[in-house]
């Protein structure tokens, strides 16, 4: 069993990831208290709640004023609201980290609007479903996945302080029996936006272009739907994470553009030498990655 990482951990925003760290939080006894913070009357609260992901449900961010760890697991569209919410009530030497799917935005927020005596650890783990809701949580969900670590720039006198609290974020994700990788921000971005962003706005294109010959749907087999099973993702949650990784997104989908143009112009010429050789690479690449999962 893994050791105790903190005494008492606040997660603000009790959906699917919220609700599934607090479950795996208590399963591994990694903390004293978990303290769930959501919105009045909301439904997703008291279903984590009741589920036993929570120790304690609360609406009021001063909820948080005696935790040690702040994750904040909402859409990352609200994170700077709820950033200022939180600031005056973090206690000094409080770490603040997340589980957004963007980070140079949210690093950005982070620094302007959360208190130097509390620390910010960026954090993504690469874990999720296209279900949303606390009901589906499980303790399991971050198992054997890799949570990708922003860590704040150390300097000055405050250096020893960051540096701990980067290491205590990511023991923390590894308790979880996640995997864990250090990236920069942008980087992060970048990546992500061409293995996760990227994907989902193709999933929804192709939904959306097939959707013009509805009758077909009643021959839609396995490859459809194991193509587009991403589509069926939040639309809120995923505008937040489009609108927050703008730049890079439109980087990946002029890059996409310039792929199917490319496959486009082979078939217009009946050029099967052409289409040959773009699928042989895809699929060359595709059992290559798959290889080394």
């Amino acid at each position: 069993m893994p050791e105790k990482t903190f005494q008492s951990i606040a997660i603000i925003g009790t959906g699917l990831l919220g609700a599934s760290l607090g479950l795996a939080i208590k399963e591994r006894k990694l903390a004293d208290r978990v303290i769930g913070i959501g919105r009045p009357g909301s439904v997703s609260h008291t279903t984590a709640h009741s589920r036993g992901a929570l120790d304690h449900a609360d609406t009021e961010p001063s909820a948080i004023k005696n935790c040690d760890l702040v994750i904040v697991a909402v859409n990352v569209g609200k994170f700077a609201e709820i950033f200022r919410q939180i600031a005056p009530h973090l206690k000094s030497g409080a770490i603040v980290t997340d589980v957004g799917s963007t980070k140079e935005r949210v690093m950005r927020w982070a620094a302007r609007d959360l208190p130097r005596r509390a620390i910010f650890v960026g954090s993504h783990p690469m874990a999720g479903s296209e279900k949303r809701g606390p009901e589906f949580a499980r303790a399991d969900l971050y198992q054997n996945a890799l949570c990708l670590i922003c860590p704040p720039k150390v300097r000055g006198k405050n250096a020893d302080r960051q540096a701990n609290a980067i290491d205590r974020v990511e023991h923390f994700w590894k308790a979880l029996g996640m995997r864990t990788y250090r990236i920069d921000p942008v980087l992060h971005d970048r990546w992500v936006a061409a293995i996760s962003h990227l994907p989902h706005a193709v999933a929804s294109v192709l939904v959306n272009a097939a959707a013009k010959e509805p009758e077909a749907f009643i021959a839609i087999a396995g490859g459809f739907m194991d193509t587009t099973r991403i589509a069926a993702g939040d639309p809120a949650m995923w505008t937040d994470i489009f609108m927050t990784n703008r730049k890079a997104l439109l980087a990946w989908l002029k890059e996409f553009s310039g792929n199917l143009k490319k496959l486009q112009t082979a078939i217009r010429r009946n050029d099967a030498a052409a289409v040959s050789e773009f699928l042989t690479q895809a699929r060359d690449v595709r059992e290559k990655v798959h290889s080394q999962k």
